[in-house]
């Protein structure tokens, strides 16, 4: 049987196969020279069974419980649009999720084994843009102009998308060799985002292993502004006042600095688990974090006394949050398996719409502007026989749904 190299809406509405290829009907297990038929269902039963998440921190998930915000997850906001197999996409840090990125609606780019690369979503090309086979990349954001991307020694790539042989090396400056507990200062680049400061101009927005969070200008490649933490940071995200940085870590401890002062103006602990994203809705109101107690949480930035929403995860930790640029819908990734799409245009979630497959999680990402595509990267995995999710990482798009006054939701 010919391997697939694509999936099709086409394909998938007539049935022929999943998101990730898979015909269910004809997937057969072989155990002892037995061959059974294999349900979806009771292969998640199996990895349900295998997987364990990872934690930093002892918790019971009982105390999570009676903070969890009902749900409904019957929500249809985005369509399946298209898979690229075989993608060969790549993680090098089990913990670092954010290896995807789409600057526009024509350009998705994103992390494998050994380059970087490039997807134009119209004509479903991909081409190399650098070589990275030397390189352990554990972050990437690209801008309209530029991608970056981050690696485990603390250098960092920009490259130009226009000419992709025009690249700059940088590194993160080396303050402490020893950090506080005595152990020597890794200065991995746990994530990037290019951002606009309230100037205007554009600016590169590193969070990293040695404690610090950093802007650089991208014009001069000087610092314009550095926080420095008690504990590695690992996500960060400014308001859109360009003066309110949030910030996570390794520790249960959600913080806001103001960054004309550099003082901390909110210190929140409502998580039990280490934590590795967040982000601010591009409104400005409401805020995201997320980590491996398996949940996120949703708060309202007039109101930071608790969270307005904690949202359950099916299996294991939040890796990656992102919202639409029209602040309607917010996508949160786990670890493996789900990522959920949540209508969060009125800050109180009431509905969800959750994508499932079968394979861990590199990226996730939303087209700037409308939303109107949602991107997911994976890569492959060895929790379960290989033969039955036979890809080699997988670049997937969902098309968003338009409604229409007619519609009911509930």
């Amino acid at each position: 049987m010919e391997r697939l190299t694509e999936v099709t809406a086409e394909d998938y509405n007539k049935g022929l196969c999943d998101f990730e290829g898979i015909n269910w009907k004809n997937n057969l297990l072989t155990f002892r020279n037995h061959s059974i038929r294999l349900s979806k269902s009771f292969y998640r039963h199996l990895r349900y069974n295998i997987f364990t998440n990872y934690q930093d921190l002892q918790w019971n998930s009982k105390k999570i419980q009676k903070d969890i915000t009902p749900v409904r997850d019957d929500g249809n906001f985005y369509k399946f649009r298209y898979s690229k197999l075989d993608t060969d996409s790549a993680i090098n840090h089990f913990q670092l999720r954010n290896l995807l990125a789409v600057p526009t609606k024509n350009d998705v780019y994103y992390n494998a084994k050994d380059s970087i690369i490039h997807w134009n979503p119209i004509t479903h090309e991909s081409e190399s843009i650098f070589d990275s086979s030397t390189l352990n990349v554990y972050s990437l954001t690209a801008s309209k102009d530029l991608v970056a991307f981050g690696v485990r020694v603390g250098n960092y790539i920009i490259c130009s998308i226009n000419n992709p042989k025009i690249k700059k090396y940088e590194t993160i400056p080396r303050l402490n060799q020893t950090g506080t507990d005595g152990n020597q200062v890794d200065y991995a680049i746990n994530y990037m985002k290019f951002i606009t400061n309230h100037t205007g101009k554009e600016e590169l927005l590193i969070a990293s292993n040695d404690f610090f969070c950093r802007m650089t200008d991208m014009t001069t490649l000087k610092y314009t502004y550095e926080y420095e933490d008690t504990k590695a940071i690992n996500c960060a995200s400014l308001r859109n006042d360009g003066k309110s940085l949030l910030c996570v870590g390794d520790s249960k401890v959600t913080k806001l600095i103001d960054i004309t002062s550099n003082k901390e103006i909110q210190h929140i602990e409502e998580h039990y688990d280490y934590l590795f994203s967040c982000e601010w809705s591009p409104n400005g109101r409401y805020f995201v974090t997320g980590g491996q107690d398996r949940c996120a949480r949703l708060y309202d930035f007039r109101n930071m006394s608790q969270s307005l929403n904690v949202l359950p995860m099916n299996v294991s930790s939040v890796r990656s949050v992102r919202f639409t640029d029209d602040n309607q819908y917010l996508a949160v990734a786990e670890h493996i398996d789900y990522v959920h799409i949540y209508d969060a245009a009125g800050g109180i979630i009431l509905r969800e719409q959750v994508v499932d497959f079968f394979t861990e999680i590199a990226g996730i990402g939303f087209t700037p502007g409308d939303g109107h595509c949602l991107y997911i990267s994976t890569v492959n995995t060895n929790i379960m026989n290989p033969n039955i999710v036979p890809t080699n990482g997988i670049l997937m798009e969902f098309e968003r749904c338009r409604f229409t006054r007619n519609d009911i939701f509930f």
